[in-house]
């Protein structure tokens, strides 16, 4: 017996841990990105400071319904308006069971009763971007009741993260976004656009509608994803929503999804009986859409249009970075009486590509990591900048860096940057509301361009005004000599238009008798907006095959907006083996 007992017992203990041993997880499909990407890739891009922030705001805003709530809300009573309005049809012939029935009925009561004020926030909020939604959505022939999705998504908030790692009022994964064509990287995130993620939400709900071909599914589906409602119904055997939602297969969040929606469209149908104000169809701003070119100065540009940085992040909230990608033109949307301004100064010398980038002087003991971590921008991005594959960094040697790295932390190196281009010396007496009046610069606008923490300044401190020119010694913007080097087609009065300077001023100020002037010649520029280069002087460079502005100027440490202004060279425009570029350099 005890010989027995001593065979059994390690065979007892094994399959006790082969019962204890917790399940395999499900690995979801290649085909399913959403899904695939992980949380913590996610915040690796660099997210984490706003996404962290951001998802606490979410998860208060939105209210999800907890289990200790759910017996106060059933016994809560309905109003006869209420009820009345609880029979409201949709264009969406949902039949839904018992259970159903009360979960669309407790968030009924809960955005009517407990979070009222919080539904009338997102009722504002939807204004803005309501009708361009709805034209996009009639355009694409889809039920228009699915223009409110964003309600149940995220109550409309642009700067919406889950803790899931979603984004944005439609509320797209990283890996979706991508696929039906947003950027998400460490300048843009695109999920936050609404204009352009409206787009990608359409194309995505009707390819969810073409896989399951129903909407019940299709909404379940965009809630979870498809991989996971297709994997439910092939391992229940079922093949409709009903069937499905009342077992097991799916998460509790997902089966509430279509009741939570429908509650939504039954208020939003019965607003003013509700006792709610009615949405305004022409609340939105009349948008212009513009295109700006690689390294625009996002800050300077806001303030020449007359805007906040927080009102310009309202309206394009897909920037991640005050200053815009360096890899490729981007498009922009403001208000249409905001527009023309903007666009003057996009055409002016001042908004030149690049503009919102700055040289960094390499110090002794410095690496890719210390200035990363300084400037709040990723090794990999500085590398991209500077054209270098390379470890190896070398003192006094320049690197390109954006003019602002991560918009959450790094004042300290905000700061620095802001004393290097700074074009106003603080005056005795001066206060930033003195500044930002005399300017025309939004406050808040004034505090982030230059890393301020708060409202103090001292005499002698030197800050960035937006949009503004370089300083003089004495403390007022100069209005700074620069040189231009004529090409083929110039005259005298398209290189005034150009620089806002009198033809008469230019002819004087070179000592020409008459307007002629020819290809190569270089001319002064007295009085324009151009920033001064006291201290620098001038080589010529031959380009070789293989060449881009990008490697010349990251060879000489100074930026390509400055190589094409020194030469001329538009946007676009491909420079040759041969050709001769001026390099402008320190001494």
């Amino acid at each position: 017996m005890p010989v027995r007992l001593l065979i059994l017992l390690p065979a007892f203990f094994l399959l006790l841990a082969c019962a204890s041993a917790p399940k395999e997880k499900p690995v979801l499909p290649e085909s399913e990105p959403m899904k695939t990407v992980k949380h913590h890739d996610f915040f690796e891009q660099g997210i984490s400071p706003e996404a962290k922030t951001a998802e606490g705001l979410f998860r208060r805003d939105m209210h999800e319904i907890t289990e200790d709530e759910i017996d106060d809300l059933e016994h809560e009573p309905l109003t006869e308006a209420e009820k009345e309005a609880l029979e409201t049809e949709t264009c969406f012939d949902f039949v839904l069971d018992a259970r159903e029935t009360q979960a669309m009925e407790n968030y009924f009561k809960l955005y009517t009763h407990r979070y009222r004020n919080s539904f009338e926030i997102w009722l504002k909020r939807s204004e803005t971007f309501l009708p361009y939604i709805r034209d996009v959505f009639e355009e694409r022939g889809l039920p228009l009741d699915l223009i409110y999705l964003p309600f149940a998504e995220s109550g409309f908030n642009t700067r919406a993260y889950s803790r899931a790692g979603a984004a944005g009022i439609w509320q797209f994964m990283p890996g979706t976004g991508r696929m039906y064509g947003l950027r998400v990287d460490w300048w843009l995130d695109e999920r936050r656009n609404p204009f352009l993620s409206t787009h990608s939400a359409a194309d995505y709900l009707e390819k969810l509608y073409g896989d399951f071909g129903c909407w019940y599914l299709a909404l379940a589906a965009y809630n979870a994803g498809e991989g996971r409602v297709g994997r439910a119904l092939q391992s229940s055997g079922h093949d409709n929503y009903f069937d499905l939602i009342n077992g097991p297969y799916l998460a509790q969040e997902t089966r509430n999804y279509v009741p939570k929606f429908l509650a939504i469209l039954k208020i939003l149908r019965n607003l003013e009986e509700l006792g709610f104000e009615p949405i305004n169809w022409d609340a939105a701003p009349d948008f212009k859409e513009l295109e700006i070119g690689p390294g625009t100065d996002l800050l300077a540009l806001s303030g020449a249009a007359g805007l906040s940085w927080d009102e310009f992040k309202d309206y394009n909230p897909g920037f991640r970075r005050q200053v815009s990608p360096s890899d490729a033109r981007v498009k922009i949307m403001l208000p249409r009486s905001k527009a023309k301004a903007a666009a003057n100064y996009l055409e002016s010398p001042s908004a030149r590509e690049f503009a919102g980038y700055h040289r960094y002087q390499v110090s002794s003991g410095d690496s890719w990591w210390r200035i990363s971590r300084q400037f709040g921008v990723p090794i990999n991005v500085l590398k991209n900048l500077n054209d270098t594959r390379s470890d190896l960094l070398r003192p006094g040697q320049y690197v390109i860096v954006p003019a602002s790295g991560s918009q959450h932390g790094h004042t300290a190196s905000t700061m620095d940057y802001a004393q290097s281009r700074g074009n106003y010396e603080v005056r005795r007496g001066d206060t930033l509301w003195d500044i930002s009046r005399k300017f025309k610069v939004d406050m808040q606008t004034l505090i982030a361009a230059n890393g301020l923490s708060g409202n103090t300044i001292r005499p002698g401190q030197m800050l960035y005004i937006p949009g503004r020119v370089q300083a003089s010694s004495g403390g007022q913007a100069a209005r700074v000599t620069t040189t231009y080097r004529v090409t083929r087609g110039d005259t005298l009065w398209d290189i005034s238009r150009k620089f806002n300077v009198d033809v008469k001023t230019l002819t004087a100020a070179n000592g020409l008798r008459n307007n002629t002037i020819r290809p190569g010649q270089v001319l002064n520029i007295p009085g324009s907006d151009a920033v001064g280069e006291q201290g620098l002087r001038t080589t010529v460079y031959q380009v070789r095959r293989g060449d881009t502005l990008w490697a010349i100027a990251a060879r000489y440490g100074v930026c390509p907006g400055d190589l094409q202004v020194w030469n001329n060279i538009s946007s676009g425009q491909v420079i040759r083996p041969g050709d001769e570029l001026e390099v402008r350099i320190q001494d």
